[in-house]
């Protein structure tokens, strides 16, 4: 199957962006792709989309999702929620059919290190990195439930698994220690440019990445994102 993950910097259909960044995704004719910063209509409507709860903290801006996950085949199981713990509106999940049989995709957009650090409607100021460590924590708890096999988390991780991440070393070892025993990040070494990923693919044991390739944010006169995007091509791992 091919997978396609993207943090798309709200752009919306009638952006100027949105003709370029749907090339590029297309291109890889993919199965399934997560877009994190999303407007929910940017994705084509010839297949199945499932989102993110429409506010994360800041309010509600019409169309607006921290993650939606786009399938060719409708889906099942669908979750919005996660954990109770979890920060809002930055979570989904739900089962769909794929060339691999059935596939639980759980879609995430990890909190920044700055998310809600600032007052918002009485709420309290959360301190830096405090949103993305109680996420992690969230995420432990609902990966522990999912099925063991044939199981992707996708999104903006808002860590980068290279030697000069910003996250401090024990949120890297709280997001290692979120995944079952088995599930691997295909995407830890994945570069564009100097810069590491923080959009990752996470496969459970049963799968392989053959490929693993970055999508250009730019092209002449105009950046597409702020983020460049993640194709993987996953196949059944065998012994």
């Amino acid at each position: 199957m091919q997978l396609v993950t993207w943090n798309v910097q709200w752009a919306t259909p009638r952006s100027g962006r949105a003709p370029h960044l749907l090339s590029r995704i297309a291109r890889h004719d993919p199965d399934v792709v997560c877009l994190t910063e999303a407007d929910e209509g940017l994705l084509s409507e010839s297949g199945h989309s499932i989102c993110s709860g429409p506010d994360s903290g800041y309010g509600i801006r019409e169309g607006r999702r921290k993650v939606v996950l786009w399938s060719r085949r409708p889906w099942s199981n669908i979750d919005a929620l996660g954990d109770a713990a979890l920060p809002p509106g930055r979570f989904v999940s739900g089962i769909t059919s794929t060339p691999l049989g059935a596939v639980t995709v759980v879609g995430v957009c990890i909190p920044w290190f700055g998310s809600r650090t600032e007052s918002w409607r009485g709420a309290r100021a959360m301190a830096p990195w405090g949103d993305h460590e109680t996420y992690l924590a969230g995420l432990g708890r609902v990966l522990g439930r999912i099925p063991g096999k044939r199981a992707i988390v996708i999104g903006d991780f808002n860590q980068s698994l290279g030697p000069t991440s910003r996250a401090p070393s024990r949120l890297r070892q709280a997001l290692l220690a979120a995944l079952p025993p088995g599930m691997r990040i295909v995407t830890a070494g994945l570069t564009f440019g100097v810069r590491h990923t923080i959009d990752h693919v996470v496969l459970s044991a049963d799968l392989d990445a053959l490929t693993v390739t970055a999508l250009n944010n730019r092209r002449p006169g105009l950046r597409l994102s702020d983020h460049f995007g993640v194709a993987a091509h996953v196949s059944r791992r065998h012994p």
